[in-house]
């Protein structure tokens, strides 16, 4: 929109959508009223090319009184406000930045047009830092409760109140560590890419300790920048792969999700390559996702991040066991949701899904002896075992087999040695694995849904929390080979979500591959235009 004189915009600020205009020369109390009527007959309003939807929260900041609310300090406050929403990843042009911050004087608190467009962006920015922004559905299921407008008020109140807008909005925003360290990430990574940003580091072959290779200052450059490498230490033009090196690559490496040995290969030169630009991007995304759940979380509860293949145990706000994870392949995701760990079953037997039925049937085609092997019996809906041999498996297909396959507890059992359950509408539980060597694996997209987890006796033990049940009693109840189940007696929450990027206690940023392809529909949502509504 071409800039114009604050006349001219005061003269044709205000007009009503799919209504006749009001003329500039009413009274400001009158127009005000009729805007009002307008909003709360649910009809949207259209200035200066900026749209107003109805709202609970801003109807009742103005009440039965149609007379405008802001004083100068806190139309000034609010300005700065705005600005300042970059600061948590958000878009000031979503809060009528282009008129409240670029043109209209502060001091200009008389204009109801303005008034409104003050108590809009208010509410806007108030409900995006306590909410977010926007819950793409496959995202939504595992967040906090969204605050609703009666929730809100006494904050919006107090800011226009008191005019501390900035205080009240910074109590809004989520207090957790994650997202604290996110904001600071992302204020570091503008800094970087105000300077210029980091240079790539050419293909090649992998570069490793004590190598010698001419890329390695452009190495230890892209290090510096990312702050893996210590940033008093001399970049040097050697082209020597030294210890120093080597400890930045493997810091590098435990931050972006892979392998922690040293070696640049092409997944670490993938990573290292991500423009600044994306990594930006990244952070503002998943600030949005901390805003959605990162608020009343418990003391205590366990996390899976999808993204990471991790699991992780939080107890008071510090991690108590962290563990590797197979999740689910991009056919076959891990959902997103919480749910209660309700017990632990030890020698599981496996109910195979039906879903996994026709993988079962291709199996036996290839090798007849496939179910024997595996440990494998056939049963009918009711529970009654059928001889295996008595069934002509190619007449069926994965959706027509009228059984249903059940692996014996054993060492074959896909599920291992033991699962952990927390009943949901997905049948997904955390599980051991018999494939041990997946775990090795940068990317462990393996699984059809569920989540296997490395160290699964040492997690039920800290999830039990019974000095009866430590690792060494599992472990012993495990090797009698009998199933056995254990109720756990202190409610434990667990939250299967997706971060892409994240921050420990101590600020250290983390980044995951966006294995699901799910960043770009939130980035959408954060930057879309609203000149013509949203």
């Amino acid at each position: 929109m071409p800039r114009a004189t604050l006349p001219v915009i005061l003269a044709g600020l205000f007009a009503l959508a799919g209504t006749v205009p009001v003329r500039a020369q009413d009274d400001a109390g009158s127009r005000l009223s009729a805007s009002l009527q307008q909003l709360r007959a649910g009809r949207a309003i259209r200035v200066a090319g900026e749209v107003i939807e109805p709202s609970q929260e801003l109807i009742a900041l103005y009440g039965a009184r149609a007379v405008p609310i802001w004083r100068a300090d806190a139309a000034t406050n609010l300005s700065v406000a705005i600005r300042a929403s970059t600061h948590d990843g958000l878009t000031p042009d979503h809060y009528h930045a282009r008129v409240l911050v670029e043109r209209a004087p502060a001091h200009a608190t008389s204009d109801p047009a303005l008034d409104l467009l003050r108590t809009d962006a208010l509410v806007r920015l108030a409900r995006d830092l306590r909410n977010g922004r926007g819950r793409p559905t496959a995202e939504a299921r595992a967040a906090s409760p969204i605050a609703d407008a009666e929730a809100l008020m006494p904050a919006l109140q107090r800011a226009i109140a008191t005019g501390d807008v900035g205080g009240v909005l910074a109590s809004l925003r989520p207090q957790h560590f994650i997202y604290r360290g996110l904001l600071e990430s992302l204020a570091r990574l503008r800094g970087v890419e105000a300077g210029g940003g980091w240079a790539p580091v050419p293909s090649g072959p992998s570069m490793r300790r004590d190598s010698s290779d001419a890329r390695v200052p452009l190495l230890r450059a892209r290090l510096h920048h990312s702050g893996d490498l210590d940033p008093t230490t001399a970049a040097g033009t050697s082209h020597v792969f030294d210890r120093e090196l080597d400890v930045a690559v493997r810091r590098f490496q435990h931050r972006h999700g892979l392998n922690e040995d040293g070696i640049v290969g092409p997944l670490t030169l993938a990573a290292l390559n991500v423009p600044v630009a994306e990594r930006i991007a990244t952070v503002r995304v998943n600030l949005e996702r901390a805003r959605w759940i990162a608020r009343d979380l418990p003391e205590r509860f366990l996390v899976v991040n999808i993204a990471g293949a991790r699991v992780y145990a939080l107890d008071a706000g510090k991690v108590i066991f962290e563990s590797r994870a197979i999740v689910g392949k991009t056919a076959t995701t891990t959902p997103i949701f919480t749910a209660n760990m309700q017990r632990i079953e030890l020698n599981p037997t496996w109910t195979v899904p039906r879903s996994i039925n026709g993988e079962v049937l291709s199996s036996i085609r290839r090798n007849p002896s496939y179910l024997a092997r595996e440990g494998m019996r056939v049963l009918t809906n009711a529970g009654r075992e059928v001889p295996r041999g008595s069934i002509n498996y190619s007449s069926y297909t994965g959706r027509s087999f009228p059984y249903v396959f059940r692996q014996d507890p054993g060492p074959a059992n896909a599920l291992g040695r033991i699962k952990l359950l927390f009943p949901n509408a997905f049948n997904v539980y955390l599980h051991d694995t018999p494939s041990r060597g997946l775990f090795a694996q940068e990317q462990r997209l393996f699984s059809h849904g569920c989540v296997r987890v490395e160290n699964p006796v040492a997690l039920a033990a800290l999830v039990l929390d019974d000095p009866d049940w430590g690792v060494a009693a599992l472990e012993a109840a495990i090797a009698t080979g009998r199933t056995r189940v254990i109720e756990v007696r202190r409610q434990l929450p667990v939250m299967i979500l997706y971060w892409t990027a994240s921050t420990d206690l101590h600020g250290e940023l983390h980044f995951y591959r966006d294995v699901y392809g799910r960043d770009d529909a939130i980035l959408d949502v954060l930057d879309r235009s609203t000149a013509s509504g949203d």
